[in-house]
């Protein structure tokens, strides 16, 4: 099992070893990832993999961030697809009544046409009398074969994160209200949104095919 901070090509590298030998001598790969340019002649049909990546987040108050980050990038190298992508959305708020802070946020995916997905994903949050706070990230790998499947479909390996309590004053906005989305390296719709003394609010989802 791949450790929970592995790197996406460490992530790689264990679904090639979890391959059968004839299945890699078919592709033209080794089990460290590394694959044979000559191979691409394989005949072998390219098969289509899509993933979307994405979440929101929304803080209300006075003075409120809601911040998203998305990114996805796909890949198609002849004898294999790789798709890897990761979704950051973090919103905090603060009121000078107490009770009147409020912040959340979620992050989601979807993978179609993938043999094997592996994916971290972890949520955090917490709130004070006049703050509150929320994070949720999600990082994946996808990776398809051509001409090939696991037996009971897709492997999907789910890497969990222990959560960890951070003071709720540690995540303070800034004065005013704030909402931003960062993306790049994919087909990406978003949505950003502030009004003023009462709440920020970001939306995005990013879209590959390979």
């Amino acid at each position: 099992m791949p450790s929970a901070n592995a790197n996406p090509a460490a992530l790689v590298n264990f679904i090639f070893r979890q391959l059968p030998d004839d299945v890699l001598d078919a592709m033209g790969a080794q089990r460290g990832g590394a694959y044979h340019k000559e191979a691409e002649a394989s005949g072998v049909p390219h098969e289509s993999m899509i993933a979307a990546v994405g979440g929101d987040a929304v803080a209300a108050g006075q003075d409120t961030v809601a911040i998203g980050l998305v990114q996805n990038d796909g890949k198609d190298h002849g004898g294999y697809s790789i798709i890897v992508g990761d979704a950051t959305f973090e919103a905090s708020a603060q009121a000078p009544e107490a009770g009147g802070a409020d912040a959340a946020a979620n992050t989601v995916m979807a993978v179609s046409g993938a043999d094997y997905i592996i994916k971290d994903e972890s949520s955090h949050g917490g709130s004070g009398p006049n703050d509150a706070w929320a994070s949720s990230e999600l990082d994946f790998v996808a990776v398809n074969i051509n001409g090939w499947s696991p037996e009971g479909g897709p492997v999907v390996i789910e890497l969990h994160q222990p959560g960890h309590q951070v003071q709720p004053d540690g995540h303070q906005p800034p004065h005013g209200n704030y909402a931003a989305v960062i993306d790049s390296l994919s087909a990406t719709q978003t949505n950003a949104l502030t009004v003023e003394n009462q709440f920020s609010f970001v939306n995005a989802i990013a879209v590959v095919i390979v």
